[in-house]
């Protein structure tokens, strides 16, 4: 969890966070073949992408869980159609930059699937569930 500590608090000007280099990229949650990491260490830096991040199997109120991996984040990516949460590693499974036929939101089936990121929702927007599991 000290990854949430070095993320949180520190910004750069413009909103934008700083990110420690290894969040940059995939963490080996599934196998990517086709990312272009310098494109998404770069719409991570800008925050246009959720940090990737190491998900995590216990609950804790300040994580949200990805419905696609069932692990637990302390930021996700949302959906632009129907703002359902999605993580870094996930999203990029769904993308595939080679097809040519356009990507269905997994959640509502709308086509052109493409996700935002506005940072780590508040306390009262995640509500309170389980206490952390340390």
């Amino acid at each position: 969890r000290e990854f949430l500590e070095y993320w949180m608090g520190n910004k750069l000007g413009r909103g934008r966070q700083v990110v420690d280099e290894r969040y940059t990229r995939p963490q080996g949650l599934y196998v990517h073949k086709d990312v272009d990491h310098k494109k998404l260490r770069k719409l991570i830096i800008e925050s246009k992408l959720a940090p990737c991040f190491p998900g995590d199997e216990d609950s804790c109120y300040d994580y949200e869980e990805c419905p696609i991996c069932f692990l637990y984040y302390p930021s996700l990516n949302r959906s632009r159609c129907c703002k359902k949460g999605i993580c870094t590693e996930c999203f990029l499974q769904m993308k595939n930059p080679n097809s040519t036929r356009p990507t269905q939101c997994p959640f509502c089936k709308t086509t052109n699937y493409a996700v935002e990121y506005k940072g780590v929702k508040s306390k009262e927007a995640k509500g309170f569930g389980a206490d952390c599991k340390i």
